[in-house]
């Protein structure tokens, strides 16, 4: 018997991702996987033991790096409980919050256009329970996101502490900016500036 190529769940996620991202998520098969890692279809089961895991990989993927930009460096595989856990941690790499709101806004714009442009007819085309498992991909990665912007308000110096209670407690504002941001950016429309403008009055002496 010969050497067996040796191929890492990171690896064929690699090769996934591209698959995905230059042809389409039509074109995304295990068999495909397998041919561009060089390996035997049954090595990428070993890992992947349907199509639906690693379609919902994929879309972890693509969100994790559309928005890493904002949200730090990336790692690990996407999909992981940890996805997003170093992230979260230096969301406040730019003390302002709201500095930071306007640069992750314009972050979720531009990842909306790639995912309409890379993936959403794929989506759209997959049965019931692939584009299920993949939206709640989708979901757990914007969850860790909103988080991240909850951190980068509680650790912006500037914020009067004292003001974020009530309606102004960091959860709830967080959740209103972000359901806003993904508001304006599925509608393709700017972030109005009068949201910052009351986020500068209400937190800030």
């Amino acid at each position: 018997m010969g050497n067996r190529p040796v191929v890492s769940k990171e690896q064929i996620l690699d090769a996934a991702y591209d698959i995905a991202t230059t042809q389409g998520l039509g074109a995304l098969s295990i068999r495909a996987v397998a041919a561009a890692c060089g390996v035997a279809v049954g090595t990428v089961y070993n890992s992947y033991p349907t199509k639906s895991e690693l379609v919902n990989d994929v879309v972890g993927r693509f969100w994790q790096r559309a928005l890493s930009g904002c949200m730090g460096a990336e790692g690990g595989v996407a999909g992981d409980a940890g996805d997003f856990g170093a992230r979260d941690a230096s969301a406040s790499s730019c003390d302002d919050f709201v500095v930071f709101c306007r640069r992750l806004s314009g972050e979720m714009s531009r990842a909306l256009e790639e995912f309409r442009a890379d993936f959403l007819d794929g989506l759209t085309a997959l049965g019931s329970y692939d584009l299920a498992g993949a939206r709640r991909r989708e979901a757990a990665s914007f969850a860790h996101v909103r988080r991240g912007l909850q951190v980068a308000l509680e650790r912006d110096p500037a914020i009067c502490r004292e003001k974020l209670v009530g309606a102004l407690a960091p959860d709830r504002v967080c959740d209103l900016v972000w359901e806003t941001m993904v508001d304006a950016a599925r509608h393709k429309k700017p972030l109005d500036e009068t949201l910052f403008a009351l986020l500068r009055d209400a937190l800030y002496d």
